[in-house]
C-alpha cells in the first residue's frame, strides 16, 4: 500500500485533524506544551493513514475516544504512522506496553506506515498482530 497525501479528500483529513487536536490540546498532559497548530500538524501527518484507509480499502472510523479505525472485517485497527524504518522498534515497543495495559482496550492488529513529511508519501511498512505476548509481523510490506 502506498499513496501520497496530496491524493487526499483535504476537508475531509483536516477536519479529522483539528477534531483530534482539540481534543489533544484540552489537556496539559496529552498538549505537552504545543501549540493548537502544531498538534494539527502532527495530527495531519498521523491521520494521513486512517483518510487513506478509509478512502481506498473501505475501512471505517472507530468512533469510540482514543481509537482509529475498523478494518473491513469488522477488527478494530490502530494506526501508526513514522518517518522511517528505524524508528518502528520504538513503535512496537510503545504499542506493546500499550497492549499490555488492558484497560486501554488497545486492538490486536497494528499497522505501520512509513511517511515522508516533504513528500507526503506514505507506504505501509508491516501489519503485526498480537500474539499474546507482543507485537508479531502478520504481512511484510512487500506481501501487500
Amino acid at each position: 500500500m502506498k499513496f501520497n497525501a496530496k491524493t487526499l479528500d483535504a476537508h475531509t483529513l483536516l477536519n479529522r485533524a483539528r477534531t483530534e487536536a482539540k481534543e489533544i490540546y484540552s489537556s496539559e498532559s496529552t498538549r505537552r506544551g504545543r501549540s493548537l497548530d502544531k498538534i494539527v500538524e502532527a495530527s495531519l501527518y498521523g491521520l494521513s493513514a486512517e483518510v487513506y484507509l478509509i478512502e481506498e480499502h473501505s475501512f471505517v472510523d472507530d468512533t469510540r475516544k482514543y481509537k482509529d479505525l475498523y478494518d473491513t472485517e469488522g477488527n478494530s485497527v490502530e494506526i501508526k504512522v513514522t518517518q522511517g524504518d528505524y524508528y518502528v522498534p520504538y513503535v512496537l515497543d510503545r504499542a506493546n506496553k500499550a497492549k499490555s495495559e488492558t484497560w486501554r482496550g488497545y486492538p490486536d492488529i497494528l499497522y505501520v506506515f512509513i511517511g515522508n513529511k516533504k513528500t507526503l508519501d506514505y507506504e505501509l511498512y508491516n501489519i503485526y498482530a498480537w500474539n499474546s505476548r507482543k507485537f508479531v509481523v502478520q504481512t511484510q510490506h512487500n506481501a501487500v
